[in-house]
């Protein structure tokens, strides 16, 4: 795939502590891939060279498991404050060139490049609006905010992620239609569903 948008970066927040699984989600494996390696897999592809991963608990196991080389990595030491605080690093480390960060996260197996890239295609028709994915009744990420929403991002706190700032520009967001966004592999009967095998005990 060309490179279409030299100016956008892809953020993946992969700092959680899986406290629900009760270990490291970014190193579930599905379909010969950890779920960390999916989530890089398909940003790299529509946005080449220009991703970065946000870890913080775990860090050292995924850096030992999972190829980090083609990203930049970044370490996150107040990943315990939730996922604001993975955002405002992510935003802080982007160049002044930045013209667009697409957010997303490492738990969200179903999604392909193709929505990041209908997401993008969307953004280029409305380079002033945020693109969410939407879903169920609500909208979230992937999500991509255009360069003037970078300081609300950095003002972000707690665990909601951007979810509030899609909440308060809401008549600013165009939404794209992505039902596989819905599942997040948080609990073990999340990735019985996604697999449809029970997770082995360590």
């Amino acid at each position: 795939m060309p490179d279409a948008y030299p100016n956008v970066y892809a953020l993946i927040l992969a700092a959680g502590g899986s406290r629900r699984l009760g270990r490291p989600k970014q190193l579930l494996r599905w379909q010969g891939q950890t779920l960390l390696e999916r989530a890089i897999g398909s940003a790299r592809e529509v946005l080449p060279g220009r991703v970065s991963v946000v870890l913080g608990a775990e860090a050292e196991s995924i850096r030992a498991a999972v190829d980090l080389n083609p990203v930049e990595t970044l370490q996150n030491p107040d990943w315990q404050d939730g996922l604001a605080s993975s955002i405002r690093l992510g935003i802080e480390a982007l160049p002044a060139s930045a013209e667009a960060v697409l957010i997303l996260l490492c738990d969200q197996p179903l999604i392909d490049s193709a929505h990041l890239a209908a997401l993008l295609d969307a953004w280029r028709s409305e380079p002033g609006r945020i693109i969410a994915s939407q879903y169920d009744l609500s909208c979230g990420v992937p999500a991509l905010f255009p360069a003037v929403y970078f300081d609300r991002l950095k003002t972000l706190t707690g665990d909601k992620g951007a979810k509030p700032l899609l909440q308060e520009f809401d008549a600013h967001v165009i939404k794209i239609p992505c039902a596989r966004a819905e599942l997040d592999i948080d609990t073990q009967s999340d990735f019985e569903r996604l697999t449809g095998q029970t997770l082995a005990e360590e």
